[in-house]
């Protein structure tokens, strides 16, 4: 039986629910819904009728936007 090989995080596809991809921003979750209204997040993925989640890419990218916006990491 073949083992699965290790692949970087960049390169597995995931999703993350809303509260959990609001909290690894640090906005809140309404926070959240407003930005992928905005279009600065997202797109949202429909997991079933009533559930929704981000791929975790977009959350990655949002969050280097805004660390190029203050001015990268010193």
């Amino acid at each position: 039986m073949q083992h699965p090989t290790n692949l970087a995080p960049a390169t597995v596809a995931a999703l993350e629910k809303i509260p959990h991809a609001a909290k690894r921003m640090g906005i809140s979750t309404c926070q959240c819904y407003r930005e992928i209204k905005a279009g600065r997040l997202g797109p949202l993925v429909k997991l079933g009728e009533r559930a929704s989640a981000l791929p975790r890419a977009a959350v990655d990218n949002w969050i280097q936007s805004k660390i190029d916006a203050a001015g990268g990491l010193k």
